[in-house]
């Protein structure tokens, strides 16, 4: 299969970067809030649509009253590291995106090595808090691999 059959990959515009690192900035600052501090502010308390929740009830696709801070927090951490990741470099060319799919494969393959030594040596709730940082560390790893990859290929 010859390069030119090849269907074009669409990134978002490179000023997205810097929406994406407002947003982690942000994110951060909510997680520190929440969890160092052990804030949860009542303003945040809100009814929210559930497909599953279990607190004291297991409920199911219905209204429940939560505090959304921690939702809040991840979701800006999650989609600036997006943003981060998938936003266009102020050059792009082919050089460039087959660095970022070497990168990407690595990855994959590094948080894929990660998991199976978590599944082998962490146990219990340790093993749910790794499953909350999981969410986050494939494209950290990415966006990580990336820049080093750009940077060494630079020189």
């Amino acid at each position: 299969m010859s390069n030119n059959n090849l269907k074009p990959i669409y990134f978002f515009p490179n000023k997205l970067r810097f929406v994406g690192l407002f947003l982690i900035v942000i994110g951060i600052a909510f997680t520190v809030f929440r969890f160092y501090y052990g804030q949860k502010p009542d303003w945040l308390d809100i009814k929210v649509f559930a497909i599953y929740s279990s607190f004291l009830q297991k409920k199911y696709f219905s209204l429940i009253t939560n505090n959304i801070l921690e939702e809040v927090a991840g979701l800006s951490i999650f989609i600036g590291l997006f943003f981060i990741a998938f936003s266009k470099e102020k050059y792009e060319d082919k050089t460039i995106l087959n660095i970022r799919i070497h990168s990407l494969f690595y990855a994959i393959y590094l948080n894929a090595f990660i998991t199976i030594l978590a599944f082998i040596f962490i146990y219990g709730l340790g093993f749910v808090y790794f499953l909350v940082i999981n969410i986050f560390s494939f494209l950290l790893l990415f966006i990580i691999l990336f820049q080093y990859n750009l940077l060494r290929n630079k020189k």
